[in-house]
């Protein structure tokens, strides 16, 4: 079995470097054509530039630059090439790679840089060069194009015509002196410019100034697109073959810089320097140009296989091993946090050493060293004047003063504040500070707000004291209640004979246990409630459907009782996130709270509506007793509107209520007015 694997995993080796040398084949059988298209293109790329608006510019504005330059006398002597770079940049881009000849209005020859014996040159030596011009300025400085000779006369002639006649041609140069605030610059006035290049100057300047290496030709392109996409395929087939046994060596694991960044330099450089690969032997390729395509399709199959591990690591823990910048940032990061936490120690440290300077031992200290070092001070500005000395001893004796009187003040007032705080920490929250605290006068505001702070807190706590001494008698006397009964009703129910009246027994037992089934489990609902320890499974929870539901299982109490209602409810669904079962116990509380106290044949009135982004649930109903109890303390635990307890109930329902409205993100606000009992909750939609 074995054997067999390792002859199936050298097989798939075996097809890999195939289909890499194949492609490397189909890549170089490409040269011929590749090239002599890169020719055309670079021969076409040449003469669009040579007939074009930014090469036969050169010559227009390098006439702007020679007439001003014969006007300073020569080219060293004028300020054009240190003031106005710009300008000159023009002329120094051609002025290596063409000869000039500058004339008069008479044709006299007054400058030149043409080589040989030649004293001028005339138009019948034009033809000799590659490319002449000749451009002729009267004594206006208007400009005509008299001779244009060369391969591309034609375009050029016209193109230096359209850019002579264009509406910005007398403007030419205004673009730099209004730029460059060179307007004492002149234009060229009854001169005549002769250009001329020879065929090598022209080609040595084409490949100097233009860019058209680079280019790829289409086969090119095409060929390798398509077997980039071939190794990709490859990269995913053969692993994917659990024969093959190949695709989780070593050489696979690479991190995804080296995964991505091998190949896409490898394609740039390619793709880069294509037109001197192509020229290095005139489209005939050898083997240095099989080696170069082999190796980069083995690059690229390299990556795509290491790119494969995403897959079967996932990408959480591809990034998370094999990201190498995510790395080095932890790496950094934790050396930038350290570097903190030792800054901000050594900050802290400085911090706390000013925290031991103690007014109340050391203010002497402190003062004499500041009098001591401001006399050196002024020891040493007034040494060379004799009468300085002694009114430096009487300023330094009125400094101690002034420092001493104000010390000892603020040593007055920080026991003026320790003292008051001493009494608040002994339990005297009446405290008043008393006089003026100077610098620790901010001090008093903030001692205020621990004073309040405090008495809230103990208001709170008397509070919470109280509450568990009414919830003791409470749920002493709840619980009390139902279980007496059941207790007597158990010993009647042993001594009682007669069937009828042991159902009846039996069936006041059940009442009375089921009483005391629902206030054990209020009282766990409240605890837990009042702990947070609730699980809510919030969903998407339509309000006017759920009440209206509440509300029908509640009917036959709400008949009972005699009460009417009427409800509102808006035309569109209440939608709100909320727990069903929790929201439905809110509705049942607060309706069976009414159901119980209201007064008999009365109207309840209950409104469901959106009030901005609110969902607003009111209640309204008339009491049948005096409402004469606490609207905010109604919500509390065992906290009855009924205080005499003749009616049924845990006094947990409006409180299990409020909790389950805050737990869900609402409000639960509970008014009276006279009779009028009101309820309402807000909900954010």
């Amino acid at each position: 079995m074995d054997t067999k694997l390792k002859n199936r995993h050298k097989l798939a080796v075996a097809l890999i470097i195939i289909i890499i040398l194949l492609s490397s084949c189909i890549m170089i059988g490409q040269y011929g054509q590749s090239y002599d298209e890169s020719r055309k293109t670079e021969e076409r790329v040449k003469e669009e530039y040579l007939q074009s608006e930014d090469f036969l510019n050169l010559f227009l504005k390098s006439s702007y630059v020679l007439y001003n330059i014969e006007e300073a006398g020569n080219f060293q002597d004028s300020s054009l090439d240190e003031d106005y770079p710009s300008l000159t940049e023009y002329f120094k881009e051609i002025y290596p790679y063409t000869e000039y000849q500058v004339q008069d209005g008479s044709g006299k020859v007054i400058g030149k840089s043409l080589t040989g014996t030649s004293e001028e040159l005339k138009e019948a030596d034009l033809d000799k060069y590659a490319i002449g011009i000749v451009i002729s300025y009267d004594k206006n400085g208007t400009a005509t194009v008299k001779t244009v000779t060369g391969d591309y006369r034609d375009g050029q002639m016209t193109e230096l015509k359209r850019l002579i006649s264009s509406p910005d041609s007398d403007n030419m140069y205004s673009d730099y002196a209004m730029e460059y605030n060179v307007e004492e610059l002149s234009r060229p006035a009854d001169r005549t410019y002769t250009y001329v290049m020879t065929k090598q100057n022209v080609n040595d300047y084409l490949e100097e100034s233009l860019s058209y290496y680079g280019f790829a030709p289409d086969a090119i392109v095409y060929g390798i697109s398509v077997l980039i996409l071939l190794m990709c395929l490859a990269a995913v087939y053969f692993p994917s073959r659990p024969s093959f046994h190949t695709g989780d060596e070593m050489i696979f694991h690479a991190p995804l810089e080296a995964a991505v960044g091998v190949p896409l330099v490898a394609f740039c450089a390619i793709m880069a320097n294509v037109d001197a690969i192509l020229g290095r032997r005139k489209g005939i390729p050898d083997m240095r140009d099989f080696m170069l395509w082999a190796m980069f399709f083995a690059s690229v199959y390299w990556g795509a296989c290491c790119l494969r591990q995403i897959k079967k690591m996932g990408i959480r823990e591809y990034v998370k091993e094999k990201v190498l910048v995510l790395q080095l940032w932890h790496g950094a990061k934790g050396l930038l946090e350290r570097a903190w936490g030792w800054c901000k120690e050594k900050i802290n440290k400085l911090y706390r050493s000013m925290d031991e300077i103690d007014f109340n031992d050391r203010n002497n200290k402190i003062i004499i060293k500041i009098v001591v070092a401001n006399f050196i001070i002024l020891l040493v500005l007034c040494s060379l004047w004799l009468f300085g000395i002694i009114g430096l001893i009487v300023y330094s004796i009125l400094l101690f003063v002034v420092l001493r009187k104000y010390f000892n003040d603020l040593k007055d007032k920080y026991a003026l504040l320790l003292e008051a705080t001493n009494k608040i920490a002994e339990g005297n929250l009446d405290t008043e500070i008393e006089g003026d605290l100077g610098v620790f006068s901010p001090f008093r505001t903030e001692i205020e707000k621990i004073q309040n702070g405090f008495k809230m807190a103990v208001n709170e706590e008397v509070k919470s004291q109280k509450m568990k001494t009414e919830l003791i008698t409470n749920v002493s006397h709840d619980l009390k209640t139902p279980l007496t009964a059941i207790i007597t009703y158990v010993n009647l129910l042993k001594e009682e004979e007669d069937e009828d009246k042991r159902k009846s027994y039996i069936q006041v037992l059940e009442q009375k246990s089921n009483r005391l089934k629902v206030l054990i489990e209020d009282l766990f609902e409240i605890s837990k409630a009042s702990s947070e320890n609730v699980t809510l499974d919030l969903v998407n929870v339509d309000i006017v459907n759920l009440f209206k539901q509440v509300k029908l299982e509640l009917e036959d109490k709400s008949e009972e009782a005699g009460l009417e209602f009427r409800c509102s409810y808006p035309e569109e669904k209440l939608v709100l996130r909320l727990d069903s079962q929790k929201t439905y116990r809110i509705f049942e509380n607060l309706l069976v709270n009414i159901v119980k106290y209201a007064l008999p044949h009365t109207r309840v009135y209950i409104e469901l509506v959106q009030e901005g982004e609110d969902a607003v649930v009111r209640m309204k109903n008339i009491s049948a007793a005096e409402l004469d109890f606490n609207p905010e303390e109604i919500t509390d635990r065992f906290v009855r509107g009924d205080a005499s307890r003749n009616t049924e109930g845990s006094g947990l329902g409006l409180a299990i209520a409020k909790s389950f409205t805050e737990l869900q993100g609402g409000r639960l606000r509970i008014e009276t007015e006279a009779d009028l009992y009101k309820a309402e909750i807000r909900w954010k939609m």
